[in-house]
């Protein structure tokens, strides 16, 4: 059991309480500031592989809620996806519109989390590939405060040492973890804070 305290750049943070005995289990929170600002609570678990299997999400802000439930049995499963929402938020519905694009995604990646990198890098044991190593995935992006969930391509490549190499589209990051993966520093996004460390 730990517990990971992350700044986020400019306002937000996130701290995420997890159990990494046969996968990781996982109860998080975070602040954000934009498109408005929001609060948020998810729970996350995976199977013994790192392969997500459940994860809830609740965001909340002035005069709307919204929640997300995604689960399956095994990887071998499709995605059982339930939302709701009440009052106004101006932004895409919750849920996914196109569920049939996320049903090979074996990872979900929460917007602004750094929590969820550590979920491909623990999967594909990153950190004890050989340098250079480089993996393609299809992630199931969830995005804040909307809850929207969508397909997401992203790559993965082991720099080395603890340096991991993140891209999504344009955008190109150099992530730092510690040896467990987690993330220690992720660059224009967040830093890890020291007490957190488990």
């Amino acid at each position: 059991m730990g517990t990971f305290a992350w700044n986020r750049v400019g306002f937000g943070a996130e701290l995420a309480v997890v159990s990494t005995d046969r996968g990781l289990r996982a109860s998080g929170w975070s602040l954000g500031s934009a498109p408005e600002p929001y609060t948020c609570h998810y729970t996350l678990s995976t199977d013994e592989q790192w392969v997500t299997l459940s994860l809830e999400v609740q965001t909340e802000g002035a005069g709307w809620a919204r929640s997300l439930r995604m689960t399956r049995k095994s990887a071998r499963d499709e995605w059982r996806i339930r939302a709701s929402e009440t009052g106004s938020l101006a932004a895409s519905p919750a849920g996914s519109e196109y569920p049939e694009r996320i049903l090979d995604a074996l990872d979900v990646d929460i917007a602004f989390s750094p929590l969820t990198n550590t979920l491909p890098i623990r999967r594909l044991d990153l950190r004890n590939q050989q340098v250079g190593a480089e993996f393609e995935l299809n992630v199931a992006f969830v995005d804040l405060p909307s809850l929207a969930v969508s397909s997401n391509k992203q790559r993965y490549v082991f720099a080395g040492g603890n340096e991991v190499g993140y891209r999504s589209g344009d955008f190109r990051a150099q992530i730092t973890v510690d040896d467990d993966g987690f993330v220690v520093e992720y660059p224009g996004l967040a830093t890890r804070q020291p007490r957190g460390a488990s």
